[in-house]
């Protein structure tokens, strides 16, 4: 029983774990190739737990997300991030794509056995262009409701915050030259509650005696 229990624990460890990860710090962006970068940040308020971004090519060929945090964790500490020095929970994100049009369609809570997902449809799109990085902005989850350490609902929000994520960039990135960057949002933009409302399920292990 025990055996089984854990088992199922290490399954929903393992299926979390399948994000999109950022380049390496020495990246360097080339117009030869067919691919470009796009830059976000992902933050939240509230109970540590995964939250994560989802996004598709526009001809249907390729999708990912990124994640920051873990929804199934045998020890729950949250990591330090890149925001620690103006006190956000946060990390920045720059991830290689081929060049093409793409929509950042859906977001993800991950929190224990419970995955929480809007039910409205999200159509946020950009664009990656060959040797050029392009900026999407943050997304900013705050929770809204909980059971116990189970984060089961949260206000998700997009807004431009450039001023705050290319001072991480090019920390993080120094080979990525900010003045070139492609502003896909407009200065300003913020868009609240992305999704609407949100609904939660539930995924216990199966026990088997």
């Amino acid at each position: 029983m025990i055996r089984s229990f854990l088992l199922g624990v290490i399954c929903l460890f393992v299926v979390g774990c399948a994000t999109t990860k950022s380049v390496k710090k020495g990246y360097q962006l080339n117009e030869a190739t067919d691919k470009g970068v796009f830059v976000a940040s992902i933050s939240y308020q509230g109970g540590y737990s995964g939250y994560s971004i989802r996004f598709s090519a526009s001809n249907g060929q390729s999708s990912g997300q990124i994640e920051f945090g873990k929804g199934m964790s045998l020890i729950p500490i949250p990591p330090k991030g890149d925001y620690s020095h103006i006190g956000r929970k946060g990390q920045l994100y720059v991830v290689e794509l081929p060049a093409g049009e793409y929509t950042v369609y859906g977001w993800q809570v991950s929190s224990g056995y419970a995955t929480t997902k809007p039910q409205m449809p999200i159509s946020i799109n950009f664009k990656a262009q060959p040797g050029k990085a392009t900026y999407i902005g943050n997304f900013d989850f705050v929770q809204t409701n909980g059971l116990g350490l189970t984060v089961t609902g949260v206000e998700v929000n997009c807004t431009e915050q450039s001023n705050i994520d290319l001072e991480v960039l090019k920390r993080r990135f120094p080979n990525i030259n900010v003045s070139d960057m492609i502003m896909g949002i407009k200065p300003s933009f913020s868009m609240e509650g992305i999704g609407g409302e949100n609904s939660t399920s539930w995924n216990m292990p199966m026990v088997i005696l």
